[in-house]
């Protein structure tokens, strides 16, 4: 972005006054110096030397005005020009702002200064991923609530799908998933220690009443979004939990939308809507002590 005339004038005359090795007299005659007046060391305003920085400044913001013209139209030629990939779209719906307008040019003005908070409020897709099938691009989104995520609003759904129309090629079909977090249903056979864990898995230590369940809605509440579950990684990090020395998988069953019966993992499951959530009616452990050897 070109800079202002002051500010070019202001970088020249702090680089004239930091450089000590530079005196433009240096290359004058003895006679030359003599005959010159006070203008070109003065340090009024009006000074001659002053005159030829202001010449020097507008012919640098003028060259830097023509480069950004030259890159707007450069970009308004890949906007039209090029395809673009789901990535694109992907981070197109990001930056999707609740209640803005979009300008002509496919992105929003920010130059009202939106404080940081604002724009973090407006921003309400949290999370997204795009998924091409047969064709088409399906995109998955969710919003955050207490650093849980969650379904958008209708309002901002429609106001996100509007945004879409907008910004998209012609052509390219797009669908939006914007839905409840999968449920989650495991079996669990817990063995565990008994100098550490009571038979309800609770630490004896009083520390935590629940950490084999607290990992779990830890693990999915960081797993990556629209990340493949995969059991076998799920059953290495419950067994990080300290006093769980063989956590065991019976069975896992997933289900999503109006789904009324349950779907069973076999070994990885790619949710429907890109997150899971697991209720404590879903999770049945079957606590079994470890003789200590």
């Amino acid at each position: 972005m070109a800079r202002s005339i002051n500010e070019i004038q202001e970088s020249i005359i702090e680089q004239i006054n930091s450089d000590v090795s530079l005196n433009t007299l240096d290359i004058l005659t003895d006679n030359e110096k003599s005959s010159l007046n006070d203008s070109l060391t003065s340090s009024s305003k009006v000074a001659l030397w002053r005159m030829f920085v202001y010449i020097v400044a507008v012919s640098f913001w003028t060259i830097e005005k023509l480069f950004d013209t030259l890159k707007e139209e450069i970009e308004d030629l890949l906007r039209l020009l090029k395809p673009h990939k789901p990535s694109w779209y992907r981070q197109k719906v990001l930056n999707f702002q609740f209640g803005h307008e979009l300008n002509e040019k496919d992105y929003y003005d920010n130059t009202d200064d939106l404080s940081p908070l604002e724009l973090a409020k407006a921003r309400v897709v949290k999370y997204a991923a795009v998924i091409e099938i047969n064709s088409i691009l399906y995109i998955k989104v969710a919003g955050e609530k207490d650093g849980i995520r969650e379904k958008l609003s209708d309002a901002e759904e429609a106001a996100l799908l509007q945004y879409i129309k907008l910004i998209r090629d012609a052509g390219v079909k797009v669908v939006v998933v914007n839905r409840d977090a999968d449920s989650l249903r495991l079996e669990i056979d817990a063995y565990y220690n008994p100098l550490e864990i009571d038979a309800n898995g609770a630490r004896l230590d009083g520390k935590d009443g629940e950490p084999l369940q607290n990992k779990l809605r830890q693990y999915l509440k960081e797993f990556e979004f629209n990340g493949e579950l995969v059991l076998t990684k799920l059953t290495d990090q419950l067994q990080k939990v300290k006093g769980i020395e063989m956590p065991v998988i019976k069975a896992a069953y997933y289900k999503f939308g109006k789904q009324q019966d349950w779907n069973l993992i076999d070994e990885t499951y790619r949710s429907d809507a890109g997150h899971m959530k697991i209720d404590d009616d879903d999770l049945t452990i079957k606590w079994i002590p470890r003789d200590v050897s």
